[in-house]
């Protein structure tokens, strides 16, 4: 079962736009392999007025700090551009 983390993240991009590393609670964790964009649909018809954004763009990554055994974790980026450490998959 993952765990809730929801804490705002700064996030490095590679030249290709995808994450390549974040840091969370000071420490650098660095991306491992590809990661992998889902784009999940808001119910934005549940709100009222009208949606500032259909979808919600996630990125599932596996990564770790320094030595330490890598985690699977879900990145969110927000309509602001600002990005999310949403869940830790563990």
């Amino acid at each position: 079962m993952p765990q809730i983390i929801d804490i705002r993240v700064d996030v490095e991009l590679s030249a290709d736009g995808d994450p390549r590393a974040f840091t969370w609670d000071r420490f650098e964790h660095t991306i491992i392999g590809q990661p992998q964009a889902v784009f999940t649909r808001t119910r934005w018809w549940e709100n009222d007025g009208v949606p500032t954004r259909i979808d919600t763009e996630l990125w599932r990554v596996d990564a770790a700090r320094g030595g330490e055994e890598q985690h699977r974790y879900d990145l969110r980026r927000d309509v602001d551009g600002s990005w999310v450490l949403a869940l830790d998959w563990g």
